[in-house]
């Protein structure tokens, strides 16, 4: 069905929805709709363009909201909320205050952005294709992640202050967890939490949304037997990574490279179930055991556990080289860090931190869905195209729209061609870098302690220095 929708549309930008559909039907909003509706009586702003101004306060490279009230007066959003008998929205809207626009991104329910996450990131990977399989089966990469959180007074009661051994730091620090999808790079899941929660317990959210068959594939942090067997009662598959001492306490005898051996993970008194009715039976899986050897460099030992036992389907060989692609979340967390600057998030509510996560999560999403369909128009795989240069592209093309249909149809066909010639540059040797940063001059000295105590500090010098 998504498919023929796909068939059917091309992009018509009449109305938001129809934009979201046409540039890869990205947010969907069949659930949340009567919800919406309900809590939006007519205004300026509606869900449409408020979820719309979330997104483009993402992609753009200027993050403030006052970048989205001048966007939106410029007139780009004129026909996406035109309506017959209305004047434009940019002539409605009167102020150049950003008063209105906060306001309804305070309204927006964060079960919308919520559910845009999990029905783009479904569209996104539907759309990849047998391609997005492996083996005929949904991978997900699961790794987690923090963002830096200014300390305003409710995030401060919340999520709490990050604490080192030596000191408080300034910062407030968010967990977050996320599913991408191997085939697509796209995110079909995400949890956040407080620094006091573990990853594995936000990796329950994630387990318990997830549809029978699906396989995750996750490093040494997930490696333990709580969320194995979580993904076990959820109707999931694991193929995770092992620390050396825990593997050898899932096989008594000695371990050599190359070893596959059918074993029974039984939990340990120090192992808790993060899931209420999950059973403390134990685990049937293979433990893999493989030393990778690379001329110049040190052997690494890689300890595996999979509950896929068919060895005919799912070889020794097949997992090791789909855990090697495990890589390419680390990938996708920078892209979404880096590129989308989501590594430090301005506002002061929790309720608006949740908002701008998710809304990242869907900009994330849109940039990866024009990926795929560039992919499959040149025949080749989305994860050869760079994630920067794209993101540039789409940011350009879809906030700068032609207002003629017939030129739009061009601009979006031009869109798929320069996309398609992004690639990834290929070198013939790897780089070898040290684990190391150049970092320039200081002009200030580090600001310890808090900010207001610091002002208080120089206000006091300041008025000690003026009485001499």
């Amino acid at each position: 069905m998504i498919a023929a929708e796909r068939k059917k549309r091309k992009w018509s930008l009449n109305d938001l929805q129809a934009c979201y559909q046409s540039a890869y039907s990205i947010v969907p909003w069949e659930r949340g709709r009567r919800s919406i509706v309900s809590r939006f009586y007519h205004r300026i702003f509606t869900p449409w363009v408020t979820v719309w101004c979330l997104i483009y306060q993402r992609l753009s490279a200027d993050h403030r909201c006052e970048a989205v009230v001048s966007y939106l007066k410029s007139g780009a959003v004129d026909e996406m909320e035109h309506q017959a008998g209305r004047a434009p929205l940019s002539q409605r809207l009167k102020s150049e205050s950003t008063a209105s626009y906060c306001q309804a991104r305070r309204r927006l329910p964060l079960a919308v952005l919520h559910d845009g996450v999990w029905r783009s990131g479904e569209i996104v990977h539907a759309s990849g294709g047998p391609g997005a399989l492996w083996q005929g089966r949904d991978v997900y990469l699961l790794d987690g992640s923090t963002i830096l959180l200014r300390p305003a007074p409710e995030l401060v009661a919340h999520y709490g202050i990050h604490r080192t051994q030596k000191k408080e730091s300034y910062w407030v620090l968010l967990q977050t967890v996320v599913a991408f999808c191997l085939g697509t790079g796209a995110v079909r899941f995400g949890s956040e939490g407080t620094e006091r929660q573990s990853e594995q317990h936000l990796a329950m959210d994630i387990l318990a949304r997830s549809e029978p068959g699906n396989v995750y594939v996750a490093d040494r942090a997930f490696g333990i037997f709580s969320v194995v067997q979580a993904a076990l009662h959820y109707g999931a598959d694991v193929v995770v990574r092992l620390s050396r001492p825990r593997a050898s306490k899932l096989y008594s005898r000695q371990l050599y490279p190359g070893c596959d051996h059918l074993v029974a993970w039984a939990p340990s008194r120090k192992d808790k179930l993060l899931v209420t009715p999950q059973s403390r039976e134990p685990i049937t899986g293979r433990l893999i055991y493989v030393r990778l050897e690379h001329p110049g460099y040190r052997s690494q030992d890689l300890y595996l556990f999979t509950t896929l036992l068919d060895r005919d389907t799912f070889s020794r060989r097949a997992l090791v080289e789909l855990y090697a692609k495990r890589w390419h979340v680390e990938l996708d967390l920078r892209y979404l860090k880096a590129e989308l600057d989501m590594h430090l998030l301005t506002v002061k509510s929790v309720d608006m931190v949740r908002k701008e996560l998710f809304a990242g999560f869907i900009a994330y999403n849109l940039v990866r869905g024009f990926m795929v369909q560039a992919a499959r128009q040149s025949a080749s795989s989305p994860l050869t195209l760079s994630f920067a240069n794209c993101w540039r592209r789409v940011r350009d093309a879809v906030f700068h729209l032609a207002p003629d249909a017939e030129e739009r149809g061009r601009q979006w066909e031009g869109l798929l061609q320069s996309l398609s010639r992004c690639r990834l540059v290929r070198r013939s040797q790897s780089r070898f870098e040290p684990r190391q940063k150049h970092y320039p001059p200081k002009t200030y000295p580090e600001l310890r302690g808090s900010r207001t105590e610091a002002r208080r500090r120089a206000l006091r010098r300041r008025l000690v220095l003026a009485a001499c």
